[in-house]
């Protein structure tokens, strides 16, 4: 496959361009568009001229696992139908392998490589592509001086994304508003419009049939297999990672190990959720360098906000005052006592379930 070159006549020329902005943004309609032109099969990619298509579509999800950001590659022009076609590839491998886990953090990934890129283009493209491929209403904002600009979104369109943020700011009572029209800066629009991308990565995969590729492309099946190990061995890596030696993740509490195990995957917690889980965390002997690396996974993770956050839970900021876990009580009032079992029966507090159970552990007890 012959990398792009910018000579030669104009229509050859145009296309070039149109494929490197497909290969940055393999979601839009025009790229999906074009993809389905090149009627590309499963069982054709065992073959060796789609080696490229296929490394790539691999390390797409490798690094998703390994650091939750597909990285972007920088001279799109020279791969730019390689970039193009490991995107629907990536997402065949990701279904064949049929985990929530892996759904949840590809499409994460994938949401913050776009973020990073459409936060570079410019005020018309932004509004093209929000308005062309994920159907918002939107408009420019300039001031009657000209001095300011800004992007606008219905506030449908934004409440619909905006819910799973967490920071204060994005609420829409702290919104700059007029008649229905919400006021964005140009980072916050792209920041909005990747959650949009993310979700819709996340539901496609969910509905995508799981393909077998055992009889239809060996070679890939083999690589899916592959995947699923280092898929098994981020989980395990995940829940104990950067925890101090003498924490036991198995005594862990019903309700802290789905909270945690929710964190880890990058989904959505309660504002009630991430303060139980933090002041657990700090209390049982997880550092705050190490909490504010947990929450990387999350979707609007913001390293200076979540470390005032856990450090104000820790009372090394503000008054000083270091919050203790919330009682069993207030978890059922929040609804996040999840699966509890016989020995939840028996305590009130999720700090005395996980010392009884430390315990009975350090024992050799189950």
């Amino acid at each position: 496959m012959p990398p792009s070159n910018t000579d030669g006549p104009p229509a050859v020329v145009q296309m070039q361009a149109s494929q490197q902005v497909y290969a940055k943004y393999p979601f839009t309609r025009q790229a999906s568009a074009y993809v389905k032109s090149l009627d590309l099969r499963l069982e054709e990619l065992d073959s060796p001229e789609y080696l490229a298509i296929v490394d790539r579509a691999e390390e797409r999800i490798r690094q998703a696992l390994a650091d939750a950001i597909v990285s972007p590659i920088g001279n799109v022009s020279s791969v730019a139908e390689v970039e193009i076609l490991s995107y629907p590839v990536a997402a065949a491998l990701v279904a064949s392998i049929d985990d929530d886990f892996l759904r949840r953090r590809y499409a994460l990934s994938e949401a913050k490589r776009i973020d990073s890129l459409l936060s570079q283009e410019d005020d018309t493209r932004l509004l093209d592509i929000a308005e062309t491929s994920l159907q918002w209403r939107v408009q420019k904002q300039t001031s009657k001086h000209g001095t300011t600009n800004m992007l606008s979104i219905r506030f449908i369109d934004y409440l619909r994304n905006a819910s799973g943020f967490h920071d204060d700011h994005w609420k829409l009572v702290n919104r700059r508003m007029n008649l229905g029209w919400v006021f964005l800066e140009k980072a916050e629009f792209a920041r909005l419009m990747s959650e949009e991308v993310k979700i819709r990565i996340e539901r496609n995969l969910e509905q995508s049939p799981k393909p077998d590729l055992t009889h239809v492309a060996p070679k890939l099946a083999s690589r899916v297999e592959g995947l699923r190990q280092t898929l098994a061995q981020r989980k395990e890596s995940l829940r104990s990672e950067k925890l101090p030696g003498n924490i036991v993740p198995a005594a862990y509490p019903p309700c802290m190990r789905a909270l945690y195990g929710d964190l880890t995957a990058g989904k959505h917690l309660p504002h009630m959720g991430r303060l139980a889980l933090t002041s657990f965390l700090l209390t049982i002997g997880v550092k705050t360098d190490d909490l504010v690396k947990l929450y990387t996974s999350v979707s609007d993770f913001s390293e200076s906000l979540t470390r005032y956050q856990v450090e104000h839970i820790a009372g090394q900021r503000g008054s000083g005052t270091r919050y203790n876990p919330p009682k069993c009580g207030t978890l059922r009032t929040h609804n996040l006592c999840q699966a509890p079992d016989d020995l939840c029966q028996r305590i009130w507090h999720p700090l005395t379930y996980y010392q009884q159970k430390a315990r009975v552990l350090s024992q050799g007890g189950e």
